[in-house]
Parts: structure tokens; C-alpha cells; sequence
């Protein structure tokens, strides 16, 4: 189970990869591999280094076109982070990572009362 510390990062990390459209292209790498990541961890309630490496994969940052040193560097970086969040959730937290998911693709959609609501489970 995630501590209550580590439970609340990874609640405002997906709210952040799901609301926010980065343009600086290493940050929406960044939010593309948490968004991936996260709501595996919602729909499965755990994190493996498999859904590591499968948020890595579908981040983009393959396809980057840069030289293979700063693409490395990125890939490195994004493996980093996603070591933070191996593990398994509680069903309790696994319930409200969903709920948040839910609520911050609702929001995007204009959803005024999800926002809000959002507001307050963060």
C-alpha cells in the first residue's frame, strides 16, 4: 500500500498529466508517461515495472527527434519516476485514483462541477 505522502503525489501528478497540455515537448513527454501510468495504477491498482515500461513506451520518447545522449537522458529520467510509484495501492486508494481519473477527464470536457470537485479530493 502507498503511504498517505506517496498516495498524494500520485493523485496530484495524474491530475496534473490529465488537466495540463504542457508545450515544451520533454514536458508533455513527462505528463503523456504519468497519465499512462496512473491510470494504470487506478484500473489495476498496482504499478509494475511492466507498466513502467509501457508508460515509457507510449510516452513518445522513442520518437523523439533528438540525439540519443539527451533521448537516453529522458528515458532515464522517466524511468526514475516511475520507480517512485511500483507498487500496489490500497483498494481504498485504488477507488479514488479511478474517482480522480474520472473526474479530471469530465473535467476536460468543461465539467465545472468535476473541477470542483477535483479541487477537493487533492
Amino acid at each position: 500500500m502507498y503511504s498517505e505522502t506517496r498516495f498524494q503525489k500520485a493523485k496530484a501528478d495524474l491530475a496534473y498529466s490529465l488537466l495540463h497540455s504542457p508545450t515544451d515537448a520533454t514536458k508533455q513527454i513527462e505528463s503523456s508517461f504519468l497519465c499512462s501510468l496512473l491510470s494504470a495504477a487506478a484500473t489495476r491498482g498496482q504499478v509494475t515495472p511492466d507498466d513502467v515500461y509501457r508508460a515509457v513506451e507510449s510516452s513518445g520518447a522513442f520518437d523523439l527527434d533528438l540525439d540519443e545522449g539527451e533521448k537516453d537522458k529522458i528515458i532515464a529520467d522517466l524511468w526514475n519516476i516511475g520507480d517512485n510509484y511500483i507498487g500496489a495501492l490500497s483498494r481504498q486508494q485504488a477507488q479514488e485514483l479511478r474517482k480522480l481519473r474520472h473526474l479530471c477527464l469530465r473535467a476536460n470536457n468543461g465539467d465545472l462541477d468535476a473541477m470542483m470537485t477535483i479541487a477537493d479530493l487533492l
